[in-house]
């Protein structure tokens, strides 16, 4: 497997050449913005729908794909994977390194962390990633919050392990607008004095109110104490670098496991965390198909972030 070994912000312009670009088909209007911008000098395209939740805008993506050239798939989260390694075994780059470029802002959490996990898995000298995310327009968050379905590990490959199972947990918790579910988590666990957050702060306002406000529950436990810090949408590798240092801060006393609610940019950087720390677990809170569908629409901001791995 390779290893992570570079981390850097990047602008959000067109490179000059890609070997495979990859894309969600979802029902939110923003599933083909970053496609729209980056995706033409790729040398193969990939678009991966879903089974379910085909609403709102799904059909509408999917003609854009189809008719830009993708290669398109529908499949479930338990044919996600090996649909990506067989798509993925078929190509071969020249000179045995990958330059891919992936548009994160439509996968679920599951499907990314398979995402990253089948990267960083390629028999390759090389991969280089540029994960592109497209910030939504500020939606108001659902009235009737949807019960909570799952809690457990993002996908086994990012379970984390311990030698020292006699330590106690610890949570680094990304903070988002659903009210109540961070506490809710960290209630389950029992951790409120071991438990570390952080907010976005980006280029639409309307959202960091709003954060605040579905959290102040657990903002009242752990604010005083300094464990919950403001982050910059704009500035992943600088977050990346934040939680490897927290995570390295706490490893020599905790079992530690990220909880990333809020922008999928948020659940990105803790995968990555996690591909340099194998100890380190990645968590899934989801609510599955219970969760009301949402049009998210773009705002015009696209994050981008260049990521290697190598061996």
């Amino acid at each position: 497997m390779l290893k992570l070994s570079s981390i850097r912000n990047v602008d959000s312009s067109p490179s000059e050449s890609i070997d495979l670009f990859v894309a969600a088909c979802g029902y939110e209007g923003r599933a083909i913005a970053a496609s729209e911008k980056f995706h033409q000098v790729a040398r193969k395209k990939l678009a991966i729908g879903f089974a379910s939740q085909r609403e709102l805008e799904y059909n509408a993506n999917m003609a854009w794909f189809e008719n830009e050239g993708f290669d398109f798939f529908e499949v479930d989260d338990d044919k996600f994977r090996d649909t990506l390694n067989h798509y993925l075994s078929q190509l071969s780059p020249d000179d045995g390194a990958w330059k891919v470029e992936v548009d994160i802002s439509c996968f679920n959490r599951f499907r990314m962390a398979h995402l990253v996990d089948a990267l960083r898995s390629l028999s390759a000298s090389e991969v280089s990633v540029i994960y592109r995310y497209s910030i939504a327009e500020f939606t108001p968050p659902a009235e009737d919050a949807a019960p909570t379905v799952t809690v457990a590990p993002v996908i086994p490959q990012f379970a984390g392990w311990t030698t020292r199972p006699d330590r106690p947990p610890a949570a680094i918790v990304g903070l988002g607008y659903e009210p109540n579910k961070a506490i809710g988590v960290v209630d389950h666990l029992e951790i409120n004095n071991a438990t570390w957050a952080y907010y976005p702060l980006g280029p639409v306002p309307e959202y960091y109110q709003r954060v605040l406000e579905a959290n102040r529950s657990l903002l009242e436990i752990i604010q005083s104490d300094g464990r919950c810090q403001p982050y910059d949408l704009n500035e992943p590798a600088q977050l990346f670098s934040e939680i490897n240092s927290l995570v390295d801060m706490l490893k020599p006393y905790f079992n530690t496991v990220l909880i990333p609610f809020g922008p999928k940019l948020f659940a990105l950087v803790t995968l990555l965390v996690a591909s340099a720390n194998d100890d380190v677990g990645v968590w899934r809170v989801s609510s599955g198909s219970l969760e009301e569908p949402v049009n998210r629409r773009p705002s015009g901001h696209t994050v981008s972030v260049s990521v290697t791995f190598s061996q």
